[in-house]
């Protein structure tokens, strides 16, 4: 195993599953490069781990969490500071309409349990054995949760198709 193989192997699906957790391509980056950091930092003070993937995964579920948290506790005090109205301008509801603000809206409205398999094996490109661990279910468990969380979110999407 070579680490930047593996960093270079890891890195797009690991910035997707970001994406699709925090909604926030910035933060996203932020979170994912943190990630490989710390992974690379593992890597070379204790050797490889026995599955980059999981550490990686693993490390990045806890820090988009503590991100996500850190920003709904920060948000409304940088509002205040810098005097912005919360309600988007016509230009900000207009890129909001783009078919990867829709997306990324819809996968928010799904249960947790699923959208977490769902970014997991679909954004994240982890196995299903893998992941299975990782969210410390079954494989027919979550299985059946990315297949749910499909299910979802077509009917999400077709949904605000028809509302458009």
């Amino acid at each position: 195993m070579d680490l930047e193989q593996t960093i270079r192997e890891l890195a797009p699906r690991l910035l997707r599953y970001c994406l699709g957790r925090t909604g926030d391509r910035d933060l996203a980056e932020e979170v994912a490069q943190e990630t490989l950091a710390a992974l690379a930092r593992r890597w070379r003070r204790y050797g490889p781990p026995e599955s980059p993937d999981a550490f990686a995964f693993t490390v990045a579920r806890r820090r988009v969490f503590r991100s996500m948290a850190r920003r709904r506790l920060f948000e409304p005090l940088h509002l205040v500071a810098e005097g912005h109205h919360p309600d988007p301008n016509p230009e900000e509801r207009a890129m909001h309409r783009s078919d990867l603000d829709q997306t990324l809206a819809a996968i928010r409205r799904l249960p947790s349990r699923d959208r977490e398999a769902l970014l997991l094996v679909v954004a994240g490109g982890v196995g299903t054995g893998e992941g299975a661990r990782l969210l410390g279910i079954s494989v027919s468990a979550l299985k059946m949760r990315v297949s749910r969380a499909r299910q979802r979110l077509i009917e999400i999407l077709e949904n605000q198709h028809v509302l458009a």
